[in-house]
């Protein structure tokens, strides 16, 4: 008889050990003492082995009719430097029941080799206090008053008003504006700013690139690439040919379709975007006059093609007969010779 009780006692022990090996869990609070709903929480450690399956529980709104859950935050799981995988989980709790409470054992069931077994934390407390009153104070509030906050539903209507008034008033000065304007014999909108001449952009453009020295700094890709942009932008404003959607032969033939002859004129441009090309998608690294070069054949091709509005205040006419006098708008083509 007392052989088999220490044969029972030392098997007992031993299946102790393994487990604790295997796996181990631990549960405590932030605090052991608390007052009437205060906020805490309630750390799970649990250490395994790589070949034990553990399952947490599934956590509603109590620990106990004494703990309440607030949050139950998600299971975090890490391994350790002895081969071992732990996992915790925070739990934030509160309690609006006075007096000591007990957390009875968590339970965890598990896995390991084929055997199932359930593992659990000890007990825990938790003292909960009540707020000591203070019999020579008044009674008073908990907390203070607070104004209730204005929301979106109580300030859309009043915005929606504002609003209708808003455009009512711009409504009647803009009838106002137009009796005004139509009494006087004037347009009821003003006349729109012309638009500026293409070559007038394109030299502006000419200007500016030459002066940011772009191919001298190694940023040859960036000058073509603007060069030639600022070439098919006058190309679309001066003979409204789409050229920022061509490719560049497809340029010059819609330009020669246009009835533009000047050989040499179409010969340079074909040069500087055939040069333009190469630069950008077969990474060429022209010689420096041709840089120049090119430059020059941008501006040779706009001045050379543009044509202006220009006032001529010499030429007028005699005065007619209510003695007002009549200045001529006339259109002149520049003619610069070719280089």
């Amino acid at each position: 008889m007392i052989k088999s009780f220490i044969a029972l006692f030392f098997a007992v022990g031993t299946f102790v050990s393994i487990h604790a090996q295997i796996i181990q869990v631990n549960a405590q609070f932030d605090s052991t003492a608390i007052l009437i709903g205060d906020q805490i929480k309630l750390r799970i450690e649990l250490e395994r082995q790589n070949n034990v399956r553990v399952q947490f529980p599934v956590w509603r709104d109590t620990l106990t009719r004494h703990i309440e859950i607030i949050e139950a935050y998600p299971v975090d799981s890490t391994g350790t430097a002895d081969g071992m995988f732990r996992m915790q989980q925070d739990i934030l709790v509160t309690s609006f029941d006075s007096g000591r409470h007990v957390l009875p054992p968590i339970r965890f069931p598990f896995t390991a080799d084929g055997y199932t077994d359930t593992i659990a934390t000890r007990p825990i407390f938790l003292d909960v206090f009540t707020m000591p009153l203070d019999s020579t104070q008044n009674i008073a509030d908990i907390k203070p008053i607070y104004k209730v906050p204005i929301g979106w539903t109580d300030v859309w209507p009043w915005l929606l008003r504002f609003g209708l008034l808003l455009l009512a008033a711009a409504l009647i000065g803009f009838a106002i504006y137009a009796y005004i304007r139509r009494r006087n014999n004037k347009p009821i909108f003003s006349a729109p700013k012309p638009a500026e001449l293409p070559h007038i952009t394109a030299l502006r453009e000419l200007d500016k690139l030459r002066s940011e020295k772009l191919w001298q700094s190694n940023h040859t890709k960036d000058y073509y690439t603007r060069l030639s942009d600022i070439v098919r932008t006058y190309i679309e404003g001066r003979f409204g040919v789409t050229a920022m959607e061509m490719t560049s032969d497809e340029i010059l033939s819609g330009l020669q379709n246009t009835g533009f002859e000047d050989n040499n004129l179409v010969d340079r441009l074909r040069k500087l975007f055939s040069l333009s090309d190469l630069v950008k998608f077969a990474k060429a690294e022209p010689f420096p006059d041709e840089n120049e070069t090119s430059m020059l054949d941008g501006y040779l091709f706009v001045n050379n093609t543009k044509i202006e509005v220009v006032a001529e205040p010499n030429d007028v006419e005699k005065e007619d007969d209510t003695g007002t006098m009549q200045e001529h708008i006339t259109e002149k083509k520049t003619n610069i010779q070719t280089i």
